[in-house]
């Protein structure tokens, strides 16, 4: 799957297209902390500068401080080298063109990886897995199964574009956020929304909401993104391999201490997501 084309957003989706939000409160790094990589170069000398949609449970600023399971990595990447986490939050539109031009060094939110991103970023390991999630009031976990009206989703994901051919581009409604979706489901103005499993748990937490129902979409072939769980990752400025690498070896520190696994679970996500080897060997 590899969510969503760079030109529509984020790889992510659909969340407030805010133009620029609260930066992070510094961080006071100790001056004998000796990062585990050295000679990485970052935009800012003593920095790790970010920009971070507004994505809860995968990343937020909210409190002005990191939060969410990408917003421990973010974290944990800055401690270990040695660097003061600087992070404002920006539309997804945004943030593909500031870690582009290296005006900041790097984002992490939920971003699928695909080909094209490959292109255009020095693209991290994977981080973690995510799926496809339906959202309605019967529990239904096929496109197929839907009952009756639109399906909505928020615009600039992969699989848009099969959703369209499989149900009709009449069926299929785009919303700018997910939570709009969410709004539309639960009034009745839309049959089912199709998001990320993670939002999902989110908007029915946040909302107290005892109605409408999360469940995984089944694989289907005619929709791509929800075959196999797709793999997140960091992405880098493109210049800046050295800083990918050192990425990549924290991400698996945090992997094999457990403290990715209990990112996930503390974010409501499952923490069998952290282990994308065994997923790539089934």
């Amino acid at each position: 799957m590899r969510k969503f084309k760079i030109t529509a957003v984020m790889f992510a989706a659909a969340l407030p297209l805010a133009a620029c939000g609260t930066p992070s409160t510094p961080t006071a790094v100790s001056s004998d902390c000796k990062p585990v990589v050295s000679g990485v170069e970052t935009a800012t000398k003593g920095k790790l500068t970010m920009a971070v949609a507004e994505y809860p449970p995968y990343v937020s600023m909210k409190g002005g401080s990191l939060s969410g399971v990408d917003g421990e990595v973010l974290k944990r990447v800055a401690k270990d080298l040695c660097l003061e986490p600087d992070a404002k939050t920006s539309s997804f539109t945004a943030i593909i063109e500031s870690v582009k031009n290296g005006s900041v060094d790097l984002t992490a939110g939920n971003w699928y990886i695909n080909e094209e991103r490959g292109q255009q970023f020095a693209v991290s390991e994977p981080v973690y897995l995510d799926k496809m999630a339906l959202l309605t009031s019967d529990g239904a976990d096929t496109i197929d199964g839907v009952s009756g009206g639109t399906v909505g989703t928020p615009q600039g994901y992969l699989w848009v574009g099969d959703l369209q051919k499989t149900l009709g581009t009449d069926k299929v409604k785009l919303y700018a956020t997910e939570d709009a979706v969410y709004q539309d489901v639960k009034s009745g103005r839309a049959g089912a929304g199709v998001m990320t499993y993670g939002a999902a748990l989110q908007l029915v937490k946040n909302n107290n909401d005892n109605k409408l129902k999360v469940a995984e979409l089944k694989p289907d072939e005619r929709i791509q993104a929800s075959v196999g769980a797709a793999q997140t990752a960091v992405l880098v400025n493109k210049g800046k391999t050295t800083l990918r690498d050192a990425v990549n070896q924290i991400v698996e520190k945090m992997r094999e201490d457990g403290s990715l696994k209990k990112a996930l679970e503390d974010n409501g996500l499952p923490g069998t997501a952290a282990d994308v080897k065994a997923a790539a060997a089934s």
